[in-house]
């Protein structure tokens, strides 16, 4: 017969579970920035969209840095 544990670890938080909002963020982002270009295809929407899509890239990597931290080895 086997003993069965009923402790249970329970993990700690990390950084990862912020992660899923901020891609949901940006995936929506990406989205409404494509529309714009698709719905109103002028130079103008396309260098505003991309301007969107990088700078918020940029955000989401200023951020996880942030979130994450050095490397320490």
């Amino acid at each position: 017969m086997t003993v069965h544990s009923t402790h249970h670890e329970i993990p700690e938080s990390t950084g990862g579970a912020a992660l899923l909002p901020i891609f949901a963020i940006a995936t929506v982002i990406a989205i409404v920035a494509i529309c714009v270009v698709v719905a109103a295809p002028s130079t103008i929407a396309m260098v505003v969209a991309l301007a969107t899509v990088i700078g918020f890239a940029a955000g989401i990597t200023a951020m996880l840095s942030r979130l994450i931290g050095p490397e320490e080895h």
